[in-house]
């Protein structure tokens, strides 16, 4: 069992003051997001494609745009080397069906994953060769890659990289480097994503082929001819979760329409197979798109030949683009199935490993799981799920003859680069960015490698590296109305740095709970809130639902005083329509007593040797309020012994106390609950760790006998206080 609280970061009390004070829940939402005038609001709320910046303000733009136009003039042969993943494919493709435009000689290699690696690497080189290109253009790849690139070049065809990532020390030695990361940029915006550069190429293409002294002779397209694949470039941007802002923004938003209405038949194969009916489509958004869309293009890539998801954007052939969506979609389960059996591989070795209990006392110590032959494309999503459940930044490595290939994603504010920057020559190989990087590790140096990541989280040790759930607003529940939440649509296209508004409702109260889903997976709640109307104070509720939330169902249960985090949204049914709440998580209200509302601080105070009769009295309760009684002790354990048989099980005792109370309908606090616990680990039946005055990790020993529970040293000290305890557990 995995119960954690979730942390908040809540806007501090200017902002929420702010949003309170703002004229509507749209304006509350650009406020806290620092978007205060006028104009900014305006810019940000229009952000059309023809407020893109000139492309030729990119560093060596015009080198590359003369020398590719040159080469499609000249019949040379092209080849457009893209990445596997998503932002890579529809890069690939956007080059390629744009020369296809021009009439040009062109070609496209993809490296494999499991074979090749990431970007122009000596493997992929064999196969660039083995073409006879006299240009090769690399998109959303190849910055890294300054000895591959200078070989090529070495050995005739010219090179022209166009990339997107961190620059290391030293540029690729290439006709030309496209990258807004250049230490010398000059273009005003830096979070392009690869397909988007791809795209500024073919705008600058089409303005060059389109100016005064165009140097194309019989080429010919439009002015605007570049925005016949915005729709292609949006699909890069959602998958490579950049910034959703600026040009970003307005590039997907204008994509999202086109990509709703596209013409491209391997993209409508997909997307009918996604929407539930081809009669009556739904429109998809930016997070259907990046949860529906994204993952089905990802997934060749990630199991072998990202060809596949290239070939499905390229097509025009209808029976082809179908029986290449439905591939896509059974690569998809594929993965899934793979991604689940390594994900519990990878749970099996962390909470058997004590290091975890290392990892959870230390904020900055990431878990670190390496595994034998893990798919080295699904490290990446086992990672992300590993920050789900631990709240903990997470680096997980599958082994290749001498070589851990590992990825890392992040939890909070980790700076993931710092850390392995940190680690010296124990790390082969990194790179990456804030939120996800990839590193390899020689085998021998594995152990060498851990001590530098321990010495390193060490000396950081620091409470911003917790997971936290970023918090919009806080507003008074009569505020989220139809009309509110309509208006905040404007704010649509949501993504990295533009998410999906977060609002904190206080003070509400669980009236009625009810498990929902095929699977009975979701939990719905109804709440209450007080609400002034006219000087008169009356009840008002909500719906919520909180999806694959059912085993909370016992925690949050009627009469539940709570503040809650929830994402609004519209309902419609019949015609009509209703503001309905996701809730992203929910915290208990104080009740006024000490013993429920700060356990940790009478944790502390016991754990420090004060008398437990100080304790209580410091809790403004009796002493016996504080001990565990016989029956207690045995609904605790029976708990135990029905929930958490696994290896390792990590609980925060206020939260397992709400669920036990909740379950048994018996109220048990969490410093009774902890009293209980240590009785259990000194009769035998329990082995456990604190990680802090609330949290702690702990496994249940098999026993066969029957236990004394009054034998143990902490049942002897509390006797005098509790009642009858049964002669044994076990």
């Amino acid at each position: 069992m995995i119960l954690l609280e979730k942390k908040w970061r809540l806007p501090d009390e200017k902002k929420i003051a702010e949003s309170e004070g703002a004229q509507s829940l749209l304006d509350g939402i650009l406020k806290a997001r620092g978007i205060d005038s006028e104009s900014e609001k305006a810019t940000f709320l229009k952000s059309l494609p023809e407020d893109f910046y000139d492309p030729f303000l990119m560093n060596d733009m015009d080198v590359a745009v003369d020398r590719l136009i040159a080469a499609v003039s000249g019949g040379e042969k092209i080849l457009i080397c893209g990445d596997y993943d998503a932002d890579g494919v529809t890069a690939t493709a956007i080059l390629t069906l744009f020369l296809r435009r021009l009439g040009a000689n062109v070609d496209h290699v993809i490296p494999s994953r499991l074979v090749e690696g990431y970007g122009v690497s000596g493997a992929l080189t064999d196969r660039i060769r083995a073409r006879k290109p006299d240009l090769v253009v690399t998109v959303d790849c190849g910055v890294s890659n300054a000895a591959e690139i200078g070989e090529l070049m070495d050995e005739g065809p010219d090179v022209i990289v166009t990339d997107h990532h961190e620059v290391k020390e030293v540029l690729p030695p290439a006709l030309a480097v496209i990258d807004c990361k250049r230490p010398d940029n000059r273009y005003p915006f830096v979070h392009l994503c690869g397909a988007a550069v791809a795209l500024k190429l073919v705008q600058a293409c089409c303005i060059r082929l389109n100016s005064a002294d165009s140097p194309a002779g019989s080429l010919s397209v439009a002015p605007d001819d570049w925005k016949n694949y915005i729709d292609i470039a949006a699909l890069g941007t959602i998958a490579d979760v950049v910034p959703m802002i600026g040009e970003n923004r307005a590039l997907v938003r204008e994509g999202i329409g086109l990509l709703n209405n596209t013409g491209r038949v391997g993209l409508r194969a997909l997307f009918d197979i996604v929407r539930p009916s081809a009669n009556a489509p739904v429109r998809l958004n930016s997070t259907d798109i990046a949860f529906q869309i994204v993952p089905k293009i990802n997934a060749c890539g990630r199991m072998g030949d990202a060809v596949r998801a290239l070939d499905l954007i390229l097509t025009e052939d209808e029976k082809e683009a179908m029986n290449l969506a439905q591939e896509l979609v059974t690569e998809n389960s594929r993965r899934q199935l793979l991604e689940q059996k390594i994900l519990e591989e990878a749970v099996e070795k962390i909470e058997s490993n004590h290091q975890l209990i290392e990892g959870l006392r230390n904020p900055s110590m990431p878990i670190v799981v390496a595994g034998e032959n893990w798919h080295v494309g699904i490290l990446g999503i086992v990672a992300s799920r590993l920050v789900s459940r631990y709240q903990r930044t997470a680096i997980v490595f599958t082994r290749i003859d001498d070589m851990l290939k590992g990825s890392c994603r992040t939890a909070g504010d980790y700076p993931i680069l710092d850390c392995l920057k940190a680690c010296g020559d124990s790390v082969a190989q990194y790179g990456g960015h804030k939120r996800a990087a990839g590193v390899s590790v020689e085998v021998a140096r594995y152990g060498e490698f851990l001590g530098r990541i321990g010495e390193w989280a060490q000396s950081r040790n620091s409470e911003a590296d917790i997971a936290e759930i970023d918090v919009d607003c806080t507003v008074r529940p009569e505020r989220i109305t139809v009309t509110a939440v309509e208006e905040l649509s404007a704010l649509e296209p949501y993504g990295e740095g533009n998410r999906e508004p977060v609002f904190h409702l206080q003070g509400l109260r669980i009236t009625q709970t009810q498990l929902v889903g095929a699977e009975k997976q979701h939990l719905k709640l109804t709440v209450a809130y007080k609400k002034n109307d006219s000087g008169k104070e009356k009840t008002e509720t909500l719906d919520a639902i909180a999806f694959r939330a059912a085993e909370m169902a016992d925690m949050f249960v009627p009469g539940s005083m709570v503040d809650m985090l929830v994402a609004p949204g519209i309902n419609v049914w019949n015609g009509n329509k209703q503001v309905s709440l996701r809730v992203q998580d929910m915290h208990f209200m104080p009740i006024g007593r000490t013993i429920w509302d700060q356990p940790q601080l009478l944790e502390n105070l016991y754990r420090n040797r004060i008398g437990i009769d100080k304790v209580a009295l410091i809790g403004k309760c009796r002493v016996q309020d504080l001990c565990p009684t016989g029956p207690e002790m045995g609904i605790l354990y029976q708990f135990l012994r029905d929930n958490c048989s696994e290896a390792t099980n990590i609980v925060d005792l206020s939260y397992l106390a709400r669920l036990v109370t909740g379950r048994y309908k018996k109220p048990l606090h969490a410093f009774k609950i902890s009293r209980a616990m240590d009785i259990f680990c000194e009769a035998g039946l329990v082995q456990m760790q604190r990680i802090n005055d609330d949290r702690c990790c702990f496994s249940l020993i098999s026993v066969k006998d029957k236990v004394k529970l009054e034998d143990t040293e902490t049942y002897q000290i509390l006797r005098p206080h509790m009642g009858d305890v049964p002669g044994g557990q076990g």
